[in-house]
């Protein structure tokens, strides 16, 4: 007979105890004991689901701790492989069969660099171990301080990526000073060098008096416009405004500032109308003060006008300037600026915020200065030596992406821009290059050419040679062959279309950005509305505009890869926009010409990466005045800021202070350094960020 359960004994059970009693059914448990029973396997559950569950977390812990050990190991193993400066020991130069180096030996490394520069128009530290014999590691500490490794263009290799003091000592260095930052963080150090050179030469900051700010610097943002909006005139609420939601009402009265067409918008400008002593204050009766205010910002001109009853108009009225309230609303604009100026350094907050705007865009660029003097030009005849000035303004236009040359009359700039072109191709960084000069000028140019370069293959288009019956077979003959230069005349480049496809591309691009901008700021201006039906209504047009009845060859078939243009200052009439009107001595609308050379030299620069073309011009001055180069900076770069017109026809400055208006053009506008990338010789201007 089996012993019956005492309760007593049953709390001091064990797991495998109760469960032994649950499987005797000789025993009889009551609904008590099955609770405690029930209770105890629950406790025994939780204590081995807590016991399992730190395991577990010991154990993820565990694998995390090893994987970050292993890819930390990883890593600095990597580290150490792609910045140790050696190769495996079976490595073999390939350099040493490549077509390039045969026949050339330098003694020195300098003097492999210089030959890398003059061959290649880069540093190469392949090319420079193949005529040398020394090891990679032994150049580039041989060359320490010449040269620095981009961190940017590097690609984890230690012998690419390399750049001559002058180029990477050159242009934004804020911007290269934060990547070498962040990159010597991630390699260990590897980039301290690079820290150390580029804070020796960081421009030092410019003090905020001489940062010239004004409304209408499309540098500011367009929410401290809305701020000085309520400082002049507080909460428009107060003056007679209600409604449930100010926030949404609020949001959507916020300044607008358009990058595309560098227009400012202020939404709702009657929102203050209630406010008589307001309008007084920076407006008139005739017109209120926001209105002002938009119109100083897009630096137009303040103009009042009356209607006044005119039979001869169809409307029966005719508008005419009241030049007295003209007067008083011109002496608020003014009172706007000079508030605008005082009140916007006054807080802390927004002084550090503005410059440190102006030093990350402007005043942290340092020009490049070009030295030609490694330059050997060997297919050059021996008769002809270039001049050290015209060396450098080679070395400029290989080293920029576009450029204009602007020495004086009789400098030799037909000799630049032949030696150019040649070296070039010599290089590998052209293909094709087309000289457009003047009618009157074309045998003079193939004279130079060919006392330069006696074997040149060259071929010269003029008006007789590019008659109609003719005209194909020497576009042909320019698509199918190899030439070293192609010298054509004003009148028959004219005469070589462009392709239907061009267009519609370039409306297509033109139309995607503007998508894209607007899309950004979740509004649009006025302006930039119609300039996107204007895109959009281009776009449909062009295939009832141009027909498809000329199947000849067009300019972009003809492989053309660097750009010449002669006397560049016959086509300083491109046409432009500009949020300005009425402006003395600028016509934005251009002339046809203009507008035809400023198409084709945008497609050769959107064919080449943006770059590939030299305009050259003994007077990019005219009337003394520096408006008249605007233009052609404008033909160098299509997406050109609208605002830098206004510097040229709002400061008049004359020659003599070009190089400072330059500046202040950049800073003070903040024209975006890559307009400025292609400045003259004559001025020294070179910022190369592109």
């Amino acid at each position: 007979m089996s012993k019956k359960h005492e309760p007593d004994n049953f709390e001091q059970m064990s797991i495998f105890g109760i469960m032994n009693l649950l499987d005797n059914t000789e025993n009889t448990l009551s609904s008590d004991d099955i609770s405690k029973i029930i209770d105890k396997l629950s406790d025994a559950k939780r204590k081995k689901e807590s016991i399992e569950a730190k395991k577990r977390r010991q154990e993820e812990r565990e694998r995390r701790e090893r994987e970050a050990r292993e890819a930390k190991e990883r890593k600095e193993a990597h580290i150490r492989e792609v910045t140790s400066m050696d190769l495996p020991l079976d490595w073999e130069n390939v350099f040493n069969q490549d077509v390039r180096t045969q026949g050339v030996h330098a003694d020195s490394i300098s003097d492999g660099l210089m030959y890398s520069l003059s061959d290649l128009g880069r540093v190469d530290i392949e090319y420079i171990s193949s005529i040398t014999g020394e090891d990679y590691k032994t150049i580039i500490c041989a060359l320490k301080g010449s040269i620095y490794q981009n961190p940017e263009t590097w690609g984890e290799c230690f012998y690419k990526g390399w750049e001559t003091s002058e180029e990477y000592l050159s242009g934004n260095m804020i911007r290269k000073w934060k990547a070498a930052k962040e990159a010597d963080k991630e390699y260990n150090g590897y980039f301290a060098e690079n820290i150390k050179a580029i804070e020796k030469v960081i421009p030092p900051t410019v003090a905020t008096n001489d940062i010239y700010i004004t409304l209408g610097s499309p540098w500011v943002p367009a929410d401290i416009i809305d701020d000085f909006i309520l400082h002049l005139f507080g909460d428009p609420f107060k003056h007679g405004w209600s409604c449930y939601n100010q926030d949404v009402i609020m949001e959507s009265w916020k300044t607008i500032h358009d990058e595309i067409t560098g227009t400012w918008e202020i939404p709702c400008k009657s929102r203050y109308n209630h406010s008589v002593s307001v309008n007084n204050t920076y407006g008139t009766d005739k017109l209120e003060a926001l209105y002002i205010l938009e119109k100083t910002l897009n630096m137009q001109t303040i103009v009042v006008k009356d209607k006044i009853c005119c039979a001869a108009n169809a409307s029966g009225v005719k508008r005419v300037i009241n030049k007295a309230e003209t007067a008083v609303a011109i002496e608020k604009q003014q009172k706007l600026i000079k508030e605008f100026q005082k009140w916007v350094w006054e807080d802390d907050a927004r002084k550090e915020r503005l410059e440190r705007i102006f030093e990350n865009n402007f005043s942290c660029i340092r020009r490049r200065i070009f030295d030609g003097s490694f330059l050997r030009f060997p297919d050059m005849s021996a008769q002809i030596n270039l001049y050290p000035y015209q060396k450098d303004a080679v070395a400029r236009i290989i080293f920029t992406p576009n450029t204009l040359l602007a020495h004086d009359v009789g400098a030799g700039k037909t000799y630049v821009m032949i030696a150019a072109a040649m070296e070039m191709r010599r290089m590998g960084l052209s293909e094709k290059n087309m000289f457009v000069v003047p009618n009157n000028i074309v045998g003079q140019w193939k004279n130079i050419f060919r006392e330069m370069y006696p074997s040149a293959d060259i071929l010269c288009v003029d008006p007789k040679s590019f008659a109609p019956s003719k005209r194909e077979s020497v576009l042909e003959r320019i698509r199918d062959n190899d030439l070293d230069g192609i010298i054509i005349a004003y009148s028959c480049f004219e005469q070589i279309p462009l392709s239907k496809g061009y267009y519609q591309n370039l409306l297509i691009d033109e139309q995607k950005h503007i998508a894209e901008i607007a899309g950004k700021k979740n509004k649009a201006t006025s302006r930039l509305k119609k300039k996107q039906e204007a895109v959009s209504k281009a776009l449909s047009e062009l295939s009832v505009a141009m027909d498809d009845l000329y199947n000849g060859v067009y300019l972009d078939d003809l492989g053309i890869t660097r750009l010449f243009v002669d006397e560049a200052h016959n086509f300083k009439n491109v046409p432009f926009e500009t949020k300005t009107n009425n402006v003395l001595g600028i016509n934005s609308s251009g002339s046809k010409r203009c507008q035809d050379m400023m198409d084709k030299v945008h497609m050769i620069q959107k064919k080449n990466d943006g770059k590939g073309v030299v305009l050259a011009t003994g007077t990019p001055i005219i009337t003394g005045y520096l408006r008249s180069q605007m233009p052609i900076l404008r033909c160098l770069c299509r997406t050109a800021s609208q605002d830098y017109v206004v510097l040229f026809s709002f400061f008049g400055v004359r020659l003599i202070r070009i190089c400072k208006i330059i500046y202040i053009n950049t800073i003070i506008l903040g024209i975006p350094n890559r307009f400025i990338s292609s400045a003259t010789i004559m001025l020294n201007i070179a910022y190369n960020e592109v």
